[in-house]
Order: C-alpha cells, then sequence, then structure tokens
C-alpha cells in the first residue's frame, strides 16, 4: 500500500472511533507527541492555543470528545498530500453541545500533519464563533 492510502485510511479510522466517544482508542490512533490546535483569534484563549506534549494534548482531546458529540458528521472528502504528509479533511453534519444539549449544523476542515507513519499536528478549522457561543466561551447580545 502507499503512504497516501495508509494516511487516508488513518485519519478514517481516527474519525470512526473519536465518534463513537472512544478516549483512549483515539489516544493510541494518534500518538502522544501529536499537537492539536483550533484557528482563531488568541482572544479566545485556551480554545485557540495548540496543546501539545502528551498532558495538554491528552487533556485536549478528552475535552473535545466529553463535550461534543459529533456521532452524526459525515467525511465529505479526504485529499492527501503524499509529498508534504499532510491530509486535508472536509466534515460536515450536526454537532452538539452535550453539555447544553445544544446542536447546529456545521461544517469544518482538519488539517493533519504525518511524521513516520503517525499524526504530529493537527489543525482545526471552523466556526470558532459558533462554538465559542455555543460552549458559552464568549456571548454576543
Amino acid at each position: 500500500m502507499t503512504a497516501k492510502h495508509d494516511m487516508k485510511k488513518l485519519v478514517e479510522e481516527i474519525y470512526a472511533v473519536r465518534d463513537r466517544g472512544d478516549i483512549e482508542g483515539t489516544l493510541a490512533l494518534i500518538g502522544e507527541d501529536c499537537t492539536f490546535r483550533i484557528v482563531g483569534n488568541a482572544r479566545l484563549g485556551p480554545f485557540s492555543s495548540e496543546a501539545g506534549g502528551p498532558h495538554a494534548f491528552r487533556q485536549a482531546i478528552t475535552q473535545l470528545i466529553t463535550e461534543w458529540d459529533l456521532s452524526a458528521i459525515r467525511t465529505v472528502g479526504i485529499h492527501v498530500d503524499e509529498d508534504d504528509h499532510v491530509v486535508f479533511a472536509h466534515r460536515e453534519g450536526e454537532v452538539r453541545y452535550i453539555p447544553s444539549g445544544v446542536t447546529f449544523h456545521t461544517e469544518f476542515v482538519d488539517k493533519i500533519h504525518f511524521k513516520d507513519g503517525k499524526p504530529v499536528k493537527i489543525v482545526e478549522f471552523l466556526d470558532t464563533l459558533q462554538v465559542a457561543e455555543t460552549s458559552q466561551i464568549i456571548q454576543i447580545a
């Protein structure tokens, strides 16, 4: 199999495990050297700060999985840049913020950098205003 095929397959597996709410399974597929960041204004604080290192990464993934139900999200498309070892995944569907039960339709893109066959950096592009309002990080009158 090609590296391109392997990267795509691993991303699909990560999404399947994550969407089931399996924290340990997700972390096992990603590895502890990975970093995670949601692209957003620095004023959103930890919400848009890069989480790196085993403890911070575990904490970020645990919080995402326990607070955000993505079980109704589907992967629209995956593009693999084999030369740069980067995967772009476009996903969309209904998201539920578990603490309040609020649901909304959204789309987002993940940019996943690979090294030695494992994700080492995940950058997520999403509607930060929608997520910040839903999770009550900010309130807009």
